[in-house]
């Protein structure tokens, strides 16, 4: 069976309603939760969503999420806030991708981690990651980890918050 998904509509996170413009400003609103072996992820963006705006030189961009987009709760990435997935369609993938996300205009200096749980394959989650980005500058790189080598160090960002990023990129770009 085939299933078409409209680009605008969710394909049904339950819990999920739009937020509003000052909720979506202040990352501060009532976002539906997934479990994922034992990590509660809370979906920011289901699949179908849109997210846009205006830069600083009056460009409009938009993205529309190809696949459910949030964060691990209780978890604290590199940059301070907590660590950022997108969920692929195959949740028992036993591997779970981390791609280095590059600054925007300053090309050469790291921004933050995405991290591409539920993925087949290192290929797939690069072409996920590029499908969501307008410049493929953003991309600095990716890495595949075991999942539960991925849970554990998760995990332990809520005690040493920029673990996962130290540690996973001295293994190989």
């Amino acid at each position: 069976m085939i299933i078409l998904l409209k680009a605008d509509m969710p394909r049904g996170v339950p819990g999920y309603t739009e937020p509003t413009a000052a909720q979506k400003a202040s990352s501060k609103y009532p976002k539906p939760h997934r479990d994922w072996h034992g990590l509660t992820i809370a979906i920011e963006n289901p699949a179908g969503t849109v997210r846009e705006g205006v830069d600083e030189t009056g460009r409009a961009w938009r993205t529309v999420f190809k696949y459910d987009y949030g964060e691990v709760i209780g978890s604290e990435g590199a940059d301070g806030d907590p660590v950022d997935v997108y969920m692929g369609l195959t949740p028992d993938a036993p591997e779970v991708y981390i791609v280095r996300q590059m600054k925007r205009k300053n090309w050469d200096v790291y921004d933050e981690d995405k991290c591409y749980l539920g993925f087949d394959s290192i290929e797939s989650a690069k072409a996920a990651y590029l499908a969501h980005y307008d410049d493929p500058r953003f991309f600095g790189g990716i890495v595949a980890m075991p999942r539960d080598e991925f849970i554990a160090k998760v995990r332990a960002t809520a005690k040493a918050p920029g673990m996962l990023k130290a540690i996973v990129f001295l293994r190989g770009d």
